[in-house]
């Protein structure tokens, strides 16, 4: 038997009349900051993306090319 909440399909809404909230010090998000990262030794790219009011993690990745700005 499987697992219902793994066959019911799922939908995705726009709604760009929505802000989100940083989890962390719950102020609303109209920007986001991003900083590159670099790895040991040089090697591979990155980035962090943080609160500009709490300065807390929001997420980050290994790689995103090309790097805005």
């Amino acid at each position: 038997m499987t697992d219902p909440r793994m066959t019911a399909p799922c939908t995705a809404v726009r709604r760009d009349d929505l802000v989100p909230v940083c989890p962390f010090c719950e102020s609303e998000l109209s920007e986001i900051y991003l900083r590159k990262l670099r790895r040991s030794f040089g090697m591979g790219r990155g980035f962090i993306v943080f609160c500009p009011h709490c300065r807390k993690v929001l997420g980050s990745s290994a790689q995103w090319y090309p790097f805005p700005g």
